[in-house]
C-alpha cells in the first residue's frame, strides 16, 4: 500500500518537477547569454542577475511552472537584464541586434513582447535625453524588422532636424519628407507600392502638434509588424522629450532665481555696510569719548576703577559686534561673487569656507572641461558638495577630506570623502526622515531629479564617501547637430 502511494505521488509530482527544472534551466541559459556581454562592472551584472532571477521566481511562486508562467518569467528576466545594459548597448547597435536575435531564438518569445517590456521601463526617464533616445531607437531597431529608424523635430526656426537614427544606413530623402508631413500635420497619402511602401511614420506626442516624428523603413512584407514597434516606441520618446523640455524650463527658472538671489544679497551687503556697521562704529566712538570725559571726574580713586572697567567692557563688546557685522557683510558679498563665479572657483570657495570653520583643508581636484556639463548640473553639484561638507563639519569628526570632480565625454562624476567616524547608513536615513533632517536625503533627491546616480558609502568607524554621477546632458538641437556630424 505504501509503495502504491509513493508511485501515485511520483506520478503526480514528476511532471511538476520536470517543468521546474526545465524552466530554471532556460533561465540559466538566458543568464549565460547576458554573461557573455561586455559589462562595465561585474557587480552590476551580479545585481541585475539577482533581480532577474527574483522576478522570475515570483512568477513561478504565484502561477507554478506551466508554459504561460514560463514565458512570463523569461520575459521579465530578459527585460531586467536587458535594461541593466541599455546604456552600453546604445553605443553598440551590432551587439544589441545580436543579443535580440539570440534571446528570441533561445526563449521563443516574440520580439515585440521583449521590446515592449524594455521600452516601458521607467528607468529610461532618468537617463539624459541623448542616451534615452539612443536606447529607444536602438532597442526598437534591434527587435523589429527595420532597415533604419530615425527621430525628427522642427527647430524654433522651423528647420527640420534629424535628432538621431539607428539602423543600417542614414535616413533617406523620402524619410525626411515623411517626417516633414508628420510634423506639419499634412494629410498623409496612402502608402505607395515599391520602396515607398516600406516607409512608415508615427507622430511622437500630441497628434495635433507633435514635438517630434518617428520614421522607419521596414523590410519587405514587414510593414504592419514594424508599425507595431513604432507605436510602442513613440510614448516613451514623448515622455523623454517632455522631460527634456521641463528640465530646460527649470534651468531657465534656476538662472532667474540665482540672479534674484544675487541682487538681494548685494542689497543686503550694502544695507549692512551703510546701516548697522556705521551705527555701531559711531556708538563705539561715543562710548570712548564718554570714557575720556569721565576720567577727570573719576580721578585715581580705587572705587572708580569699576566704572572705568565697565566702560572698557562696553567698548570691547562694541568692537566684537563691529567685527561680527563686518564678517557677515564680507560673507554676503562673497556669496554674490560665488553666484557669478565659474564652477571651479565656486567649489574652491566652498572648500575655503570649510577650512575656515574646521581647520581642515580639503584636497580638491577638478579634471575635465566643466563647460560641457549643464547649468542645472553645475548648480546641483555645488549644492551637493556644500551639503556633504556641512555634514562632515557637523558630524564626521574627520581629519582628512577630499573633493574630486571629473568630467568626461560621458558626463561628470563628483566624490566627497572623509576619514571620520562614519555611520550606519540605513539607521541614519530612517532617523533623519523621522526628525525632519534632510541633508543626505536632499543629496539623493537633487541627483535623482536630474537623472543622475547617487551612492553613499559609510560604516561605523568610517570612511564615508558620497558619490554622484550625471550623464552628459545635451539639448535636442545639440543632439541633432552631433548626429549630422557623425553621419
Amino acid at each position: 500500500m505504501s509503495s502504491q502511494r509513493n508511485r501515485q505521488v511520483a506520478t503526480k509530482t514528476g511532471p511538476q518537477d520536470s517543468d521546474r527544472r526545465a524552466a530554471l534551466a532556460e533561465l540559466r541559459q538566458v543568464q549565460r547569454v547576458f554573461a557573455e556581454c561586455t559589462w562595465p562592472d561585474q557587480r552590476a551584472f551580479a545585481r541585475a542577475r539577482k533581480r532577474a532571477r527574483g522576478r522570475a521566481l515570483q512568477v513561478f511562486a504565484g502561477a507554478g511552472y506551466g508554459d504561460g508562467a514560463r514565458q512570463t518569467a523569461l520575459l521579465l528576466a530578459c527585460a531586467e537584464l536587458f535594461r541593466a545594459l541599455t546604456v552600453e548597448l546604445a553605443d553598440s547597435p551590432d551587439d544589441t541586434s545580436r543579443l535580440a536575435q539570440e534571446l528570441q531564438k533561445l526563449t521563443g518569445l516574440p520580439g515585440l513582447a521583449l521590446a515592449r517590456e524594455v521600452l516601458r521601463a521607467p528607468e529610461l526617464l532618468v537617463l539624459s535625453p541623448d542616451v534615452a533616445i539612443a536606447v529607444v531607437l536602438g532597442t526598437a531597431s534591434a527587435f523589429a524588422p527595420l532597415r533604419n529608424l530615425s527621430l525628427w523635430r522642427l527647430t524654433a526656426d522651423d528647420d527640420l532636424q534629424c535628432v538621431r537614427y539607428a539602423g543600417e544606413s542614414a535616413p533617406s530623402r523620402g524619410a525626411r519628407q515623411l517626417a516633414q508631413r508628420l510634423l506639419t500635420c499634412e494629410q498623409l497619402e496612402p502608402p505607395e507600392s515599391g520602396e515607398r511602401r516600406l516607409l512608415l511614420g508615427q507622430p511622437v506626442g500630441s497628434s495635433l502638434q507633435p514635438p517630434a516624428a518617428l520614421v522607419g523603413v521596414a523590410r519587405p512584407w514587414m510593414r504592419e509588424e514594424c508599425e507595431a514597434f513604432l507605436a510602442e516606441a513613440a510614448p516613451m520618446l514623448a515622455a523623454v522629450l517632455e522631460r527634456d523640455s521641463l528640465l530646460a524650463g527649470n534651468a531657465a527658472s534656476e538662472r532667474e532665481q540665482l540672479e534674484a538671489s544675487r541682487r538681494r544679497l548685494t542689497r543686503m551687503g550694502f544695507d549692512l555696510h551703510d546701516g548697522p556697521i556705521q551705527d555701531v562704529a559711531l556708538l563705539a566712538e561715543d562710548v570712548r569719548l564718554f570714557g575720556d570725559q569721565l576720567k577727570p571726574l573719576l580721578g585715581a580713586l580705587d572705587e572708580h576703577q569699576l566704572v572705568r572697567g565697565r566702560i572698557e567692557d562696553l567698548d570691547s563688546q562694541l568692537a566684537a559686534l563691529d567685527a561680527g557685522l563686518r564678517r557677515l557683510s564680507h560673507e554676503v558679498r562673497g556669496a554674490t561673487l560665488l553666484l557669478n563665479r565659474p564652477f571651479g572657483m565656486a567649489v574652491h570657495d566652498h572648500c575655503e569656507a570649510f577650512f575656515a570653520r574646521t581647520g581642515i583643508e580639503p584636497r580638491l581636484s577638478i579634471d575635465g572641461d566643466i563647460a560641457t556639463i549643464s547649468t542645472s548640473q553645475q548648480i546641483a553639484l555645488l549644492n551637493i558638495i556644500n551639503q556633504a561638507l556641512n555634514n562632515i563639519r557637523e558630524h564626521a569628526n574627520a581629519n582628512a577630506v577630499e573633493v574630486a570632480v571629473t568630467v568626461t565625454e560621458e558626463g561628470v562624476d563628483a566624490r566627497v570623502s572623509d576619514d571620520g567616524q562614519g555611520f550606519d547608513l540605513e539607521q541614519t536615513l530612517i532617523r533623519a526622515a523621522r526628525e525632519g533632517r534632510v541633508g543626505l536625503l536632499a543629496i539623493n533627491e537633487r541627483t535623482r531629479l536630474l537623472g543622475g546616480r547617487c551612492r553613499i558609502d559609510s560604516r561605523p568607524g568610517g570612511p564615508t564617501v558620497v558619490s554622484v554621477a550625471f550623464a552628459r546632458w545635451l539639448p535636442l538641437p545639440a543632439i541633432a547637430e552631433r548626429a549630422r556630424a557623425s553621419s
